[in-house]
C-alpha cells in the first residue's frame, strides 16, 4: 500500500485545529465491504525523532464515508499544541464487526507556526 501523507508538502501548522481525511482502498480500489462505516477506525502516529513520544494514540474516526472509502479525524488544537516540526509515520487501524483488522500506512508532516 502507498503511504498517504497528510501535510504535504508544507505541513501542517503545530497548534492548529485540523482534519485528517483519507479515502482508504484495498488493493488500488475503493472496497465498501471493507471499508464500512460499521467498523472502528483509529489512527495513531508516532515521533520517530523522540520514539517515546506519540503524536496521536488510537484516535477514533469522526466521519465515515463508506460508499466514498472517506473517514476523517477532526483534531482540535489543544490536541496538536505539543506536536514538534518533523514527518512522523502511523497506520489507520480499521476493526470490523466480524473482529478483522486492516492497517494502512500514513506520515504527518507538521511545521512550526510563522507569525
Amino acid at each position: 500500500m502507498t503511504r498517504q501523507i497528510w501535510g504535504d508538502p508544507d505541513g501542517i501548522p503545530e497548534g492548529s485545529d485540523v482534519a485528517l481525511e483519507a479515502v482508504l482502498t484495498v488493493d488500488g480500489a475503493i472496497a465498501p465491504s471493507q471499508v464500512t462505516s460499521s467498523g472502528i477506525y483509529s489512527v495513531s502516529i508516532e515521533n520517530t525523532v523522540q520514539p517515546l513520544q506519540t503524536i496521536l494514540t488510537d484516535e477514533l474516526s469522526d466521519v465515515v464515508t463508506s460508499s466514498l472509502g472517506l473517514v476523517r479525524w477532526d483534531i482540535t488544537a489543544v490536541q496538536t499544541a505539543s506536536w514538534p516540526m518533523g514527518t512522523f509515520d502511523g497506520d489507520i487501524k480499521l476493526v470490523d464487526s466480524g473482529g478483522s483488522i486492516t492497517y494502512w500506512p500514513v506520515s504527518l508532516r507538521v511545521r512550526s507556526v510563522i507569525d
